[in-house]
């Protein structure tokens, strides 16, 4: 079952390579300074297609989904930490 289409995929494989990237750019948006591996990440995907040439642009979609998911994750997580904190600092003051 096919949830995932592009019009401008012509191999078919659109789906298949975007839930396939969507961990590694959950993992980069977890990390809260991860513009080195996201810059290395894109050095690669176009070295990738500059030699193989196998539209590149789905590994981006499924990455840069990811990373939006892990940067929302990580504002949660961060928003959770600053709340228990103060709710703490409340108890001890």
């Amino acid at each position: 079952m096919k949830f995932l289409k592009h019009s401008k995929d012509t191999v078919g494989d659109y789906q298949s390579r975007v839930l396939l990237h969507i961990p590694v750019g959950f993992l980069m948006g977890l990390m809260p300074f991860s513009g080195t591996f996201k810059d290395l990440f894109f050095y690669y995907e176009e070295s990738e297609d500059k030699w193989v040439k196998d539209e590149a642009w789905k590994d981006y979609a499924g990455s840069m989904i990811g990373f939006v998911l892990g940067r929302l994750t990580l504002f949660v997580v961060v928003v959770y930490l600053i709340v228990r904190l103060m709710g703490w600092l409340e108890k001890v003051i």
